[in-house]
């Protein structure tokens, strides 16, 4: 299949798991709802190595990568619950779906020197993003959100999207070793076990109401088939096209949240959004 459909694909399982966080992590609390998601993603996708009859690579040299990636899902998807929690989603989900500018960044500390169309495109995401951050001044004085509310979602998103780069940098380098499944399913293992000792430290028990499972499992499934979908567009040099592509899970988030929350929407923000998809497109295009 061609990387920008897997990427496509990647960017539906995402933008629908995180509209769901919006919910749950409202109504759960976003850690205890991001330890239901990656509890629902570890069994269902052992359950799908057992019945696929994967066969599993145990092959030592790579284990950190899994283990990076693992803590960094943990980590960056935290970040975004977070940030969804607070709000506004139309302001978090396109700063956290910028990541490929971060990546391209990482890229060039491993010696990968982007070519000026990919540094123009660059400047776009980035000019989006800031586009966004400027327009969240539109929302001040609306529900809770102050100024310095606004700030602390920002600097959320941006945290978030940075961990996403090096978790999806340290994922498609450990794909080559294990395949995708296997090592999306070892790394989510890893996530709940990270998210169970952030339940630990912070003293809170993971109550998950069965009224909530319905959820929690539809938010797992998109979740993890969303990974296992990004990893198997990402061999060579076509895994920076889907990872690009992939990043406009922001965009379906924010349209969902458009139609189902009616969260307004400003022509500048409108504007940041196509600048972020508009850059995505062309550096998924190289």
């Amino acid at each position: 299949m061609n990387p920008g459909l897997w990427g496509l694909l990647t960017a539906f399982g995402w933008g629908g798991a995180d509209f769901i966080a919006r919910f749950t992590s409202r109504g759960l609390g976003y850690q205890i709802a991001l330890f239901g998601m990656l509890s629902v993603g570890a069994v269902v996708l052992t359950l799908v190595v057992w019945l696929a009859d994967t066969p599993l690579v145990w092959d030592p040299s790579g284990w950190w990568l899994v283990v990076a990636t693992g803590v960094g899902v943990m980590v960056a998807t935290l970040l975004l619950y977070a940030g969804l929690a607070r709000g506004p989603v139309t302001i978090v989900a396109p700063i956290v779906g910028s990541y490929p500018a971060f990546n391209v960044m990482l890229a060039l500390t491993l010696g990968i020197r982007p070519s000026l169309i990919q540094w123009g495109a660059m400047l776009v995401v980035m000019a989006g993003v800031l586009i966004v951050a400027i327009s969240a001044e539109s929302f001040e004085g609306q529900e809770d959100y102050s100024r310095l509310y606004l700030r602390r979602s920002i600097f959320i998103a941006l945290a978030s999207s940075f961990a996403f780069a090096v978790t999806i940098a340290a994922a498609q380098y450990a794909t080559p070793i294990y395949g995708e499944l296997q090592t999306v399913w070892m790394a989510r293992w890893i996530s709940l076990l990270a998210s169970a000792i952030v339940l630990a430290c912070i003293r809170k028990t993971p109550r998950l109401p069965i009224s909530w499972w319905p959820l929690l499992i539809l938010q797992g499934l998109l979740d993890g088939a969303a990974y296992v979908a990004l990893l198997a567009g990402s061999h060579g040099e076509y895994a920076v096209i889907t990872a690009v592509v992939a990043s406009s899970f922001s965009a379906v988030t924010v349209v969902l949240a458009r139609i189902i929350l009616r969260e307004p929407m400003t022509w500048k923000q409108w504007g940041g959004i196509v600048s972020i998809i508009g850059g995505v497109a062309v550096l998924s295009a190289q």
